[in-house]
């Protein structure tokens, strides 16, 4: 009786040692794919002023952790489809029917040379929306969201299909800490200039170049005007005929007009490409 109930005991320390050893593990390699994402998604919710704590948790969920088969061959921590760059990867994936069951399909998914490319895709769809509806996902902004789990409501609605969704997403951040480690150190003077509007519909890139305002009444706006987002004037004449800084350029998708966004001292802007001159690129 005494050996068995010592064998009984031995057996539930070894077993209960496998179990802390698996969670242990899991934790280290969890761990790793945040200190690994963590610079490319300060970088992007920063430029983009979403929350970099729904961005990395999204990440990890969608990818699970960076160990799918999806984000080590092709960089896609989002499950994206479709093409980048003309670039692919044609995966088996499960879809819903119009009942509602499941069923196993081929797909294409995109493939992204870098972690940095996926993140930039992502944060384009939350800022830009769908052709059909580009304020889609504005609920999930940092400007309008007043907190990371409105953001993942937001996301949740309208990124997928799973009920528990967001609250698979809330409890990741709740665990990792991921609202103190990635949205209070973006909420500073090194965010997102909030005094500049993310306008959807537009295909925005990074410019480092100056160029000069021409002279006249130029209208400056806080964001790249479109028919369906009217961004306010902000300056007319404050700019005109000073050299600027070019920090960023955007092409509104729908006609394909110009915009660039430039600085002079305190006073930032966007103007329309035929309102500069001299543009160069540093």
């Amino acid at each position: 009786m005494k050996v068995w109930k010592k064998l009984t005991i031995l057996l539930v320390s070894a077993l209960g040692l496998g179990a802390l050893t698996t969670e242990t593990v899991q934790a280290d390699t969890h761990t790793d794919f945040i200190n690994q994402m963590s610079q490319p998604v300060l970088k992007v919710s920063r430029q983009n002023h979403l929350y970099g704590s729904v961005m990395m948790a999204q990440a990890a969920l969608e990818s699970d952790w960076g160990t799918s088969q999806l984000s080590v061959s092709a960089h896609n921590y989002f499950g994206v489809k479709g093409s980048y760059d003309g670039h692919s990867i044609t995966m088996s994936t499960a879809e819903a029917n119009a009942s509602g069951s499941m069923y196993n399909t081929l797909a294409q998914f995109k493939v992204y040379p870098s972690a940095q490319a996926s993140l930039n895709d992502y944060a384009k769809v939350l800022r830009g929306g769908t052709t059909w509806n580009p304020f889609l996902y504005e609920g999930a902004w940092r400007e309008n969201a007043s907190s990371y789990m409105t953001a993942t409501n937001i996301v949740a609605e309208n990124y997928a299909t799973d009920n528990d969704y967001a609250e698979k997403l809330n409890k990741i951040i709740a665990d990792y800490d991921l609202h103190d480690r990635f949205d209070r150190s973006t909420a500073n003077s090194t965010d997102a200039d909030t005094s500049t509007r993310v306008t959807p519909g537009v295909a925005y890139a990074s410019y480092d170049g100056t160029a000069t305002i021409k002279t006249g009444s130029i209208k400056f706006y806080n964001g790249v005007p479109t028919t369906s987002d009217k961004a306010k004037v902000i300056r007319t004449k404050a700019l005109a005929n000073k050299k600027v800084k070019v920090l960023s350029r955007g092409i509104v998708t729908k006609n394909q007009t110009i915009w660039y966004q430039v600085k002079s001292g305190s006073v930032t802007g966007w103007v329309q490409i035929t309102d500069i001159l001299g543009l160069k690129s540093n």
